[in-house]
């Protein structure tokens, strides 16, 4: 060997000795590598433990769930120090695992509580259900920290869905070459490299203690916008996630037992598109009128004309997740149900608001349970297998993700089949199911599902959303579920069968100032201004500090030809609130009529501050100002 080459092969050697020796000492004095003791993508500004100690009658000790995280976790009870004769399951996962729209009793943790036994009656079974609202996977690893001091056996762990809901700043990350993320990833497991992170970088990206989630903020699906780099590296971090699940649980002797993530495809539009960035506005207003015409072909099942309106606008913008829907009824409604299935599945993979599991996340999940030798049990192919033509849609799901109370049961069995060799006939089976099925309480589960029908009309998904509440005011017509269908009513337009709901529910509920009102607004909108103005009168007399009752008590008053009491009505709703555009719109109006133009014209310009695009004030403003020779 010659000398440049000695030299070089002794230089690696020495650096590679003393790097190791560096390590060594580092672990010596305790020093814990990121990947160990937190998550290099983000950290948390706090952590309030879920479970809190309490003591019990006989003198005994459990844990319970903490009084602050009901919002967020279901009521949970399990004994320390642990017998040693149990076997004990944590679930972990957003609202799936949770249990909503209902709750923990048919989840499918309450199903696998109640088959166990039954299935695998040698051992003594304890499932805790451990999912929380709104949870992602980076916050479920941070949650496994304090469940491993709990001498867990399993994990079973239902994520994905919840990964683009907070909002999270991956700048430093996504501005770096993908080689130098990959490198920081491995250098990650380096003591020497953590310490001189933590010198460099001693604060890092950081999230609150509890969720706080876009929708939670928001209008809706309005604040997200395509962004791919964004989207890569949740990706990225979704993974790092789920590998450190794995090293958590093995660290205290459990396993994990990963769950693919399944979603709504065939029923379930997507909750936003977006047109691709360089798409020039006249091709723009070319896709809108194909997506138009498809809607119409539909409506009248003309699914030829559908497919092929709708192939002119994926040729023109393959990641309009709308356009992908659509075309996927299309190609259904012609019976071609492998083409619809791959439809279906972009629209979801392309939806610019992705809360439910993309297929990359859901090929995570697989791909990390494999290379990590980890359980899987894929609900995402047993939900395929069951659906109508292989398509999943509302006989499975309830919305876009939470599946019913027999997809529940179904992912309970296949993870018994998972974690034992059931012993036990169908008839224990079916025994089984029937009594938890009987513990449900219907009037409860109506107002569930009636609660996420509201939820969806919010988001803008007006469909889907009345379904939900038709099938809960089916379930159960109380005041609950009543309300609940008359505000997604309202918002679709639908005064007329409004008027039928709202009357109800005004009876039902006498003295709820929200109810009344809604019932005096639909009964102005259906003509009937006298019966509106003694609900609006009666809401004003429950809740006089709401704007909007004397709003629309001045629209009635108006059509009742009695214009100085609307004025004292549009008066009184400023007062409540100084910028509401359409009191101050209609105030105006008024003053204008009886010759002050002055007074208008200071009126319309206070509507059109507090809301620039009203759609009459600036056009009142511009003529008032014209009259008046401003």
């Amino acid at each position: 060997m010659s000398e440049t080459p000695r030299k070089f092969v002794l230089g690696l050697a020495v650096t590679v000795a003393f790097f190791a020796a560096l390590e060594g000492v580092l672990f010596v004095a305790g020093v814990t590598p990121l990947s160990d003791r937190g998550d290099p993508y983000v950290g948390f500004s706090g952590y309030a433990p879920l479970f809190v100690e309490a003591g019990t009658p006989d003198g005994g000790r459990v844990m319970r769930t903490a009084d602050g995280k009901f919002d967020w976790f279901n009521r949970q009870e399990f004994a320390v120090p642990k017998d040693p004769a149990v076997t004990r399951v944590f679930c972990l996962g957003g609202s799936t695992t949770y249990g909503r729209p209902y709750d923990d009793a048919t989840s499918f943790c309450g199903w696998l509580r109640a088959f166990l036994p039954a299935a695998d009656p040698g051992r003594r079974w304890e499932v805790v259900n451990a999912g929380g609202i709104s949870y992602a996977s980076y916050r479920i690893v941070r949650l496994m920290d304090e469940l491993v001091e709990y001498e867990p056996d399993r994990f079973i762990v239902y994520t994905g869905h919840n990964e683009f809901l907070e909002r999270r700043t991956y700048g430093r990350l996504m501005e770096a070459p993908e080689w130098v993320r990959d490198a920081g990833s491995l250098a990650s497991g380096l003591r020497s490299y953590s310490l001189l992170s933590d010198v460099l970088y001693p604060s890092r990206d950081v999230l609150d203690t509890e969720i706080d989630n876009i929708l939670d903020e928001s209008v809706g699906p309005d604040d997200y916008h395509r962004d791919d780099a964004l989207h890569e590296a949740v990706v990225q971090h979704f993974r790092l996630s789920l590998e450190r699940m794995t090293r958590v649980a093995r660290d205290a002797g459990a396993e994990v037992l990963f769950v693919t993530p399944a979603s709504n495809i065939r029923d379930f539009s997507p909750f936003k598109a977006e047109v691709s960035d360089g798409v020039d506005e006249a091709t723009r207003r070319r896709i809108e009128g194909l997506r138009a015409a498809v809607v119409g072909h539909l409506a009248r099942e003309e699914y030829e004309a559908a497919r092929a309106r709708s192939v002119e606008g994926v040729e023109l913008d393959s990641r309009n997740a709308d356009l992908l829907f659509l075309h996927g009824r299309a190609l259904l409604g012609l019976g071609r149900t492998d083409e619809a299935k791959g439809a279906f599945t972009a629209s979801r993979d392309e939806d610019v608001a992705p809360l439910r599991a993309p297929s990359v996340l859901a090929r995570a999940v697989a791909e990390v349970a494999a290379e990590t030798s980890s359980d899987l049990v894929d609900f995402a192919a047993l939900v395929e297998g069951e659906a109508p033509d292989g398509i999943p849609g509302d006989e499975q799901f309830l919305d876009h993700v939470h599946p019913s109370i027999e997809a529940n049961r179904r992912l309970g069995l296949a993870l018994v089949d998972a974690l034992v060799d059931p012993s036990w006939s169908d008839a224990e089976v079916a025994e089984i199911t029937t009594l938890v099925n009987a513990s449900v309480d219907a009037a409860a589960n109506a107002r569930a599902l009636a609660n996420v029908g509201r939820v969806l009309s919010w988001a803008g998904k007006q469909d889907e959303a009345m379904r939900l509440v038709e099938r809960a005011t089916e379930m159960v017509r109380d005041p609950h579920t009543l309300y609940q269908m008359l505000t997604v009513l309202i918002r679709n337009g639908r005064h007329e069968e409004a008027l039928l709901y709202a009357d109800e529910a005004a009876r039902l509920m006498p003295d709820v100032a929200e109810v009344r009102r809604l019932n005096g607004v639909i009964l102005s909108e259906n003509g009937r201004s006298a019966d509106a103005l003694r609900e609006l009168e009666a809401a004003a007399r429950l809740d006089p500090t709401r704007p909007d009752t004397p709003y629309h008590m001045g629209v009635v008053l108006g059509d009742l030809g009695r214009s100085g009491a609307a004025e004292e009505a549009y008066r009184r709703a400023i007062e409540l609130d100084p910028a509401h555009a359409d009191a101050l719109n209609n105030l105006g109006i008024l003053l204008a009529q009886r010759g002050d133009l002055e007074g208008a014209l200071d009126l319309f310009r206070r509507a059109v501050d507090a809301a620039p695009d009203h759609p009459d004030a600036a056009r009142n403003l511009a003529r008032a100002r014209q009259l008046t020779g401003r």
